[in-house]
């Protein structure tokens, strides 16, 4: 029986609350460039609640908290908590500390794809690789299955 893998976060909303999907126009892609994600995260649906930003907000609720959490720092995350609570931040400067540092996480996995898009020759060749290793276990399982089967 497989081990339940849970993570920190148990989903990631959309910038309009809903399930985060392409099809709903509401995603924040790995692809995405700076000036992509400044702007979705400016869209993004805070704590529906917080008419002002005098007033105190719920890190509980908030979209952007949830990204705090995966993609700030501890401290970052807590300060922002703090100051959220008390209304000594608002949601505008919110968004923009999580937009940083939701770049930041990104950033490596940025690297990683335009290290692979330049060399092309070598993405082909970990496919047909990866296609050639898989066809030998596909193999091997469907000899235990038509053994299981009498076939």
């Amino acid at each position: 029986v497989p081990d339940v893998l849970l993570t920190p976060t148990s989903k990631i909303l959309g910038i309009d609350r809903r399930k985060m999907s392409k099809s709903y126009g509401n995603a924040i892609f790995l692809t995405d460039m700076d000036e992509e994600i400044d702007a979705k995260v400016a869209q993004m649906i805070t704590d529906p609640q917080r008419a002002r930003k005098s007033d105190p907000g719920d890190p509980a609720i908030c979209n952007v908290f949830s990204f705090h959490e995966i993609y700030s720092d501890n401290a970052t995350t807590e300060s922002t908590r703090s100051e959220c609570l008390s209304a000594q931040i608002g949601c505008v400067e919110c968004k923009k500390k999580m937009a940083s540092a939701l770049k930041v996480g990104l950033e490596p996995i940025r690297a990683k794809r335009k290290e692979l898009e330049s060399d092309m020759g070598m993405v082909k060749d970990i496919m047909a690789d990866g296609n050639r290793k898989s066809r030998i276990i596909a193999r091997e399982t469907m000899e235990q299955v038509r053994d299981a089967v009498k076939v």
